[in-house]
């Protein structure tokens, strides 16, 4: 299987195979807590006249997501998990040490936990209950109309470019991406980290292509630019995927931690916890066209496919 890792949706242009669009902060992150509390497809739209459009194609559907950095106009939701009510956090870190650490509370010298500069959580451990909805039930059965400008773009510029497949993925499903991905075997296999604005390269996407690779490789994470910077120079193997993730909350994901009440509203802080809580999920998220030749994703479990 030959593997490339392309940043941005430009490069999105570039792949080819099997294509896995990454979005971690926060499209397809969302996108995995809406399948987990029950929606049955999801339509990646890229502005909000295409949003309107799709809305009025679907009967009962809800609309969902953000232009610039507001919740977009006749949306229920924006892009947040934490406020669709998908994700829940109690707000209780881990205080112990996980198996990776040593009795002094460092990793090769560097020092975690309240001494150092950030907490982190147990291995693969979460800090709440996923699928609870704000309104139970709400996202049951409903198709979604999901107005995500770097996604779609990402999508569109890979279908474009001639993908043979595509998934959608962040660090809640990575592991079962990698184990759908086995299972198709494509010769070319595209990790598309989509970017900040699909612009710029992101931490956390790239980082979660790493992860991917490593799992389908049995390979190492390599420090490097795409990691927080307390871990460049260092290699970890997937097994400590959560402590490097955890790190972006320093360099990455600062985002999320700006106090200002309105930023808040839209950059709530638990959406960094929900969004980089790793293998979450036993499910892929595959990219379609239905009859009538609209876009829409749909989950693919896992759990059973070998």
């Amino acid at each position: 299987m030959k593997i490339r890792i392309l940043k941005t949706i430009e490069e999105a242009g570039k792949a080819e195979g099997l294509v896995v669009m990454i979005d971690v902060f926060r499209a397809f992150s969302l996108e995995c807590y809406l399948f987990a509390a029950g929606a049955r497809r999801i339509y990646p739209v890229k502005d909000l006249e295409e949003a309107r459009a799709a809305a009025a194609a679907h009967e009962d559907c809800i609309l969902i997501g953000e232009e610039g950095d507001a919740r977009a106009e006749g949306c229920m939701y924006g892009d947040s998990p934490w406020q669709t009510g998908t994700g829940e956090v109690a707000g209780k870190r881990y205080d112990g040490k996980p198996d990776i650490f040593t009795e002094d509370n460092t990793l090769d010298g560097l020092a975690v936990g309240p001494e150092g500069p950030f907490f982190p959580r147990k291995h693969k451990g979460f800090d709440g209950t996923p699928g609870c909805a704000v309104v139970p039930g709400l996202f049951e059965g409903k198709d979604i109309i999901h107005l995500t400008g770097t996604g779609s773009s990402g999508i569109l510029a890979a279908e474009a470019a001639g993908a043979d497949e595509i998934i959608a993925a962040g660090l809640v499903n990575a592991e079962a991406v990698a184990k759908y991905i086995l299972t198709r075997n494509p010769r070319s296999l595209s990790l598309v980290a989509a970017g900040k604005g699909g612009l710029e390269n992101a931490k956390e996407d790239t980082l979660c292509a790493k992860y991917i690779e490593s799992l389908l490789t049995g390979g190492v994470i390599v420090g490097d630019d795409a990691l927080p910077r307390i871990f460049r120079t260092k290699i970890f193997t997937s097994d400590q995927i959560q402590l490097i993730a955890d790190a972006l909350l320093t360099d990455g994901g600062e985002e999320f931690f700006n106090p200002d009440p309105e930023w808040q509203e839209v950059y709530p802080r638990e959406d960094f916890f929900l969004c980089t809580a790793c293998d979450l999920f036993d499910f892929a998220i595959r990219i379609d066209r239905d009859e009538k030749g609209i876009l829409f994703a749909e989950p693919v479990s896992v759990s059973n496919l070998s």
